[in-house]
């Protein structure tokens, strides 16, 4: 695979992966022709399981998140923060020189908050969570599998501990309730003022066209509202997130879901 190709492992669902998909929709212009990156989506069955086979594990992301990128780039959250995907040295508008310290360091917040604990409080976070954590198990019993899939099962083991089960426990809820209100608080910040000058564009920090930190940001905000917590986002916070998801590339990322799987039944 060349330097210009790229294999994005990716979930409906998944808010990680929309944030990544959204991003790539808002792109822009290259930086030149030899900079295109031409992306594969290949989607991942989570309720298969399909991110916790031995080749997920360990040759695609250790974390058995999607969104995931092949060739594997930094793993972990990080790579989904600052999409390692070779996107942003490529599309300059997702990380503009004028605001890109506070962009990437607004991004770094928004990624501090556990989306886990916001989405599935009312949607069976604690069984979904128990579930992951019994197949993780599950794949352990099996005597034959090799050392590096065990190794692989052991650290997804924690991960599903520390993200998904601590993460429904209610004083981290309560925690990450409390980020979510600093972030988008502070993104309500960034917009401009006054929508009529027209020196201002659509964007966060008043810019023309929409950065990384625009698509993470709104793909956000949106599962809040699909989840029922639209009240921790600033007012004009959320008319500017409603503005955007009427644009096409917002809908040719979507396809007319929410960014939700549907509430379980039972």
């Amino acid at each position: 695979m060349d330097d210009n190709q790229s294999i994005l492992y990716h979930n409906a669902y998944s808010i990680y992966a929309l944030m990544v998909r959204y991003t790539l929709a808002l792109g822009g212009p290259p930086k030149d022709d030899a900079s295109t990156l031409y992306v594969r989506e290949v989607p991942v069955d989570l309720f298969k399981g399909e991110h916790l086979t031995e080749k997920f594990l360990c040759d695609i992301s250790k974390y058995g998140q999607v969104s995931s990128s092949h060739p594997p780039q930094q793993d972990g959250h990080a790579e989904l923060i600052i999409i390692k995907i070779p996107v942003l040295d490529r599309y300059p508008n997702l990380i503009p020189e004028s605001h890109g310290e506070i962009i990437t360091s607004l991004l770094k917040k928004l990624h501090e908050v556990n989306y886990f604990s916001l989405s599935y409080t009312d949607f069976g976070g604690a069984r979904v969570a128990a579930g992951l954590a019994e197949a993780v198990e599950n794949l352990l019993q099996d005597p034959n599998i090799s050392d590096r899939y065990r190794k692989a099962l052991e650290f997804k083991r924690g991960v599903v501990k520390s993200f998904k089960v601590e993460g429904m426990e209610p004083e981290t809820i309560k925690e990450m309730e409390h980020r979510a209100e600093v972030i988008l608080g502070r993104l309500g910040d960034a917009l401009p003022e006054n929508s009529h000058d027209p020196f201002d564009g659509p964007w966060l920090f008043g810019l023309q066209e929409p950065a990384a930190l625009d698509a993470h940001a709104i793909v956000f905000i949106e599962r809040m509202r699909d989840v029922g917590r639209i009240g921790l986002v600033p007012e004009k916070l959320d008319v500017y997130s409603q503005k955007a998801t009427e644009q096409d590339n917002w809908k040719s990322v979507m396809n007319g879901r929410r960014t939700m799987a549907p509430r379980p039944k039972g």
